[in-house]
C-alpha cells in the first residue's frame, strides 16, 4: 500500500481585544496550533523546537519559550523508547517535539494559548528548530523517519524558520493557517534533509476550504494505474499552462492519491478560482528542479471557484 504522509501546517489564531488599562495600546491575543499537508515517502517528521519569536512592525518582538508551550503535547513517537526530554535546572522540558504527521486534515495541535500582543502587522514569525543535539541513543531532536524505516537528522538553515507575517486587530478576531507544504520545502540530497522556508503561506481561516475527492474504481484516469498519481492545483487562469514543482508555473498545492482508498484532500485553499487536474507520475516531480517530465492525465476541471464548503471531484 502507498501511504499518503502529510507535512507541516502552523495554525495561527490572533483574537483582538481592548488592554484593561484604556490609557496602554490595544492588544490581541494569539493562540498557535499546528497542523499538516502532503510529502512523500516519510513516516515521521519529528521537528524539536524551543522557542517561538514575532516581530512587530514597530520594532518591538514578543517571544515565548518551553515554559509558554503546550510542553505535555510533545509526541510519543518521536521521542526514543526509554528516554524522554532532557529537563533544565528548574524541571521544564528543554523543547517541545511535534510529529506533524500526527496532525492530518483538520487535525491540530495546540502550542501556544491566548498570548497577549500589541495589536497590528507583524512582519515575521521565527520557529527555533533544533537541528543540533540528539538522545543518549544518538537519534537526533529533530528527524525524520523514512518509508524504509530510517532515522535521519533533519537540517534547518540558521536554526530558524522565518515565517509569513499577520496583522493583529482590537475588537477582532482573526484566524490563521501557516502552511509548510513539505513537497516544496523538505530537501533531501547527499546531506539528508533539509527544511527550507519555501512553500509556506499564510492563510485568512474565515476564507478558506478544503478541495478533496476520489478517483473512480472504474476511472480510466492514468491508465487505470494510480499508483503514482497525484492531485495538482493551479490558481486560474493559468491559459492550459501547467508547471511542474520548481517552475514558473509551479501548481499552488499538491497531494497523493491513495491507492489503497483512490481518495486524496488538500485543505487550507483561500478561496478563489482554480484548475485542478491529475498527474500521472508525481513522484518524479524533483521540487528542487522545473521542467521534470509529468504526465497529465486528459480531464481537467478548469477556473473552478472554491467557496467556504468546499469542492469534492471525482476523476
Amino acid at each position: 500500500m502507498r501511504k499518503i504522509l502529510l507535512a507541516s501546517l502552523v495554525g495561527v489564531a490572533l483574537v483582538g481585544c481592548n488592554s484593561s488599562d484604556s490609557g496602554s495600546s490595544q492588544t490581541g491575543t494569539m493562540n498557535l496550533a499546528f497542523s499538516d499537508a502532503p510529502v512523500d515517502n516519510l513516516a515521521k517528521v519529528c521537528v524539536a523546537f524551543d522557542e517561538i519569536k514575532v516581530h512587530h512592525a514597530n520594532g518591538n518582538e514578543s517571544s515565548w519559550g518551553t515554559t509558554s508551550f503546550a510542553s505535555d503535547q510533545s509526541s510519543p513517537e518521536c521521542i526514543p523508547a526509554g528516554l524522554s526530554i532532557p529537563v533544565d535546572t528548574d524541571g521544564h522540558p528543554a523543547f517541545m517535539v511535534i510529529n506533524l504527521m500526527a496532525y492530518q486534515g483538520a487535525k491540530a495541535l495546540q502550542v501556544l494559548s491566548d498570548e497577549q500582543l500589541t495589536a497590528g502587522q507583524y512582519t515575521q514569525l521565527r520557529l527555533s528548530v533544533l537541528e543540533k543535539g540528539s538522545y543518549t541513543n544518538g537519534t537526533p531532536y529533530s528527524h525524520v523517519v523514512t518509508d524504509t524505516n530510517a532515522v535521519e537528522g533533519i537540517r534547518v538553515p540558521s536554526g530558524e524558520l522565518k515565517l509569513d507575517g499577520f496583522n493583529v486587530e482590537s475588537n477582532a478576531t482573526q484566524a490563521y493557517t501557516l502552511e509548510f507544504d513539505l513537497r516544496k520545502s523538505m530537501v533531501s540530497n547527499a546531506n539528508g534533509y533539509q527544511l527550507k522556508p519555501r512553500g509556506v503561506r499564510l492563510v485568512n481561516n474565515d476564507a478558506v476550504a478544503t478541495i478533496s475527492g476520489q478517483v473512480a474504481m472504474a476511472s480510466p484516469a492514468c491508465g487505470g494505474n494510480i499508483d503514482d498519481a497525484y492531485v495538482y492545483v493551479y490558481q486560474a487562469p493559468t491559459g492550459g499552462v501547467y508547471g511542474d514543482l520548481g517552475s514558473a508555473t509551479e501548481p499552488y498545492a499538491s497531494a497523493g492519491v491513495d491507492s489503497e482508498t483512490r481518495a486524496f484532500e488538500i485543505g487550507y485553499l483561500p478561496l478563489g478560482s482554480y484548475d485542478v487536474t491529475l498527474v500521472c507520475n508525481g513522484s518524479e516531480d524533483d521540487p528542487e528542479l522545473g521542467g521534470d517530465s509529468l504526465t497529465f492525465d486528459s480531464q481537467v476541471f478548469a477556473d473552478e471557484v472554491l467557496t467556504a464548503s468546499g469542492a469534492t471531484y471525482t476523476f
